[in-house]
Order: C-alpha cells, then sequence, then structure tokens
C-alpha cells in the first residue's frame, strides 16, 4: 500500500500539472468506495496538499479527497487510457491540459468531494496525528503517546494517532533504526527519542528516492520509486542485517508480516518503558 513517501512523491509531480487548472469534467465509476464527483466539475484546483496517505485537492469551498489504497495510480494522460481498472477521469480546460487519471486495480482507493476540513465521513483523515515531517510532530506528545504499554509499538504507529502517514514498510524499518522489536508494548523516554528521529529519516530517504515499489505502485510519471534497494529490514526476510549480519526475520504483529533483527530489536525490549 502507498504511504506517506508514496503519495508525497506521486502530489509532487502532480501539483505542478494541475494547480490553477479549471475541471471541466470529471467522472468516476461505480464503487461503493467512489463518492461522486460531480461538485468538482467547473470549480479549479487552487492547490493539492498531502495529509497522512490522503491527497487533498483544494477546489475554494470544497476539497476532493482521494486515498490510492492498496494498489491505485494516479498520473496525467493526454486522454484517458484504455485501461480496465480505470476508476476516475478529470478532464483539465486550457491548452495541454489533458486528464487526470485514476487507475485502481483492487478497489481499496476512495475519492470523494467534501467541503474543505469536513472529514467525519472519512474517520481515519478526521482522528489522523501529526504530519511527522512537520513542526507539530513534537517529542514530548510523541513520548506520552508511545510510552503505554497496552499495545504492540508497531499497532501503534499503524493505527495514524500518534503520527501520520506510516504504514507496514516505513514503521518496519523506523523500529529497526531505533533497536525497538515491533512487538514491544511501551517505549522507554530514551528509545521514544531515537524512534522519533528515526521516522523522520526513514521518511525523508524514501522521498528522496521516490518511494518503494514492490509490483504495483508508480508514481505521478507511472515510474517505479527507486527505494527498494535501500530497505534495511522490509521484505528481507533471511537476508543479513546490514548493521550486525544476523539473518532477518520475519513474524506477524498487529496482524501484518513484519520484518525485524533479533539481534538489533532483541526481545528483550519487550516491555521497554523504563529501560534503556
Amino acid at each position: 500500500m502507498p504511504e506517506l513517501p508514496e503519495v508525497e512523491t506521486v502530489r509532487r509531480d502532480i501539483a505542478p500539472q494541475v494547480t490553477g487548472r479549471r475541471i471541466a469534467r470529471a467522472e468516476v465509476g461505480p464503487g461503493p468506495r467512489y463518492g461522486s464527483l460531480a461538485d468538482a466539475a467547473g470549480r479549479t484546483i487552487r492547490q493539492v496538499d498531502r495529509r497522512g496517505k490522503y491527497l487533498l485537492f483544494d477546489l475554494d469551498d470544497r476539497e476532493l479527497i482521494i486515498n490510492l489504497g492498496m494498489s491505485g495510480r494516479l498520473f496525467m494522460a493526454g486522454s484517458p487510457p484504455e485501461d480496465g481498472h480505470l476508476r476516475a477521469v478529470i478532464q483539465l480546460d486550457g491548452p495541454g491540459a489533458g486528464y487526470l487519471v485514476f487507475v485502481d486495480m483492487r478497489k481499496f482507493g476512495t475519492l470523494a468531494i467534501v467541503r474543505p476540513g469536513e472529514y467525519h465521513a472519512i474517520p481515519t483523515l478526521a482522528a489522523m496525528g501529526p504530519e511527522p515531517l512537520s513542526d507539530q510532530f513534537a517529542f514530548e506528545p510523541f513520548c506520552d503517546a508511545v510510552a503505554g504499554g497496552g499495545t504492540p509499538i508497531k499497532a501503534l504507529l499503524l493505527s495514524q494517532k500518534a503520527v501520520a502517514g506510516l504504514g507496514n514498510i516505513y514503521v518496519d524499518e523506523a523500529l529497526n533504526r531505533a533497536g525497538i522489536h515491533p512487538a514491544a508494548r511501551g517505549v522507554s523516554r530514551k528509545r521514544a527519542l531515537v524512534l522519533h528521529q528515526a521516522i523522520r529519516d526513514v521518511l525523508e530517504e524514501a522521498i528522496a528516492n521516490r518511494g518503494t515499489t514492490f509490483s504495483l505502485y508508480r508514481d505521478g510519471y507511472m515510474r517505479e520509486g527507486n527505494h527498494y534497494a535501500d530497505l534495511r529490514v522490509y521484505d528481507r526476510a533471511g537476508k543479513p542485517c546490514p548493521a550486525c549480519r544476523t539473518p532477518i526475520e520475519k513474524t506477524r504483529v498487529a496482524q501484518r508480516g513484519t520484518y525485524f533483527c533479533p539481534n538489533c530489536q532483541p526481545i528483550s525490549r519487550l516491555t521497554a518503558a523504563g529501560r534503556s
């Protein structure tokens, strides 16, 4: 599933091509996760923002919300492609403006038009925590959020409440850098400080590499991301840890396949609150 680095890469690719353009026509295919785009027609795209894994298109008194889901691709095209997984087409006005196209093989993406900031129908977006690459991602609230011992740290980070935009890939990568076992319940202040910085580091590096492609993700130009080769633990079961050469292991935490180094992230830190 595209996570913050992938969605941010798409945003940076798409924004210069659509900002200031008027929407001449917007059509969406059938599906319970694809809301009507009728309110988009005739409006101008003022800005394209991102919140966690969501893209937010500012249409003045409306917002177009797009979530790529597990397999969504959003890109510009000279004409709508002949693709059996085409879900939405937004035709833009102006010379050479073209079409903003949404293709979604697995149909887990979402599209919606809402009034600005009215996200009650999108509860994950409404309750989302701070952006990790912003000043709002302050250490003290994050430390408080991860100190409790009731929930595995991986599940807590995936919830989007302590910090926005992390998914399976970058949670595993950040926990590895911080030396925290993904099933740890409660994280010490010292270790939380390392994790706070690790989250920022892994996301910034992945954005610089234009995201991670396993099979389906493509950027706004329909190109693969370059970050896969730089992953330290994710999808590397049985391969040597880059830090200590111990084979990476795979387990399940929070119902998700989870990768970690048993030497760098020892099981002894499962209840790390109050320890190093």
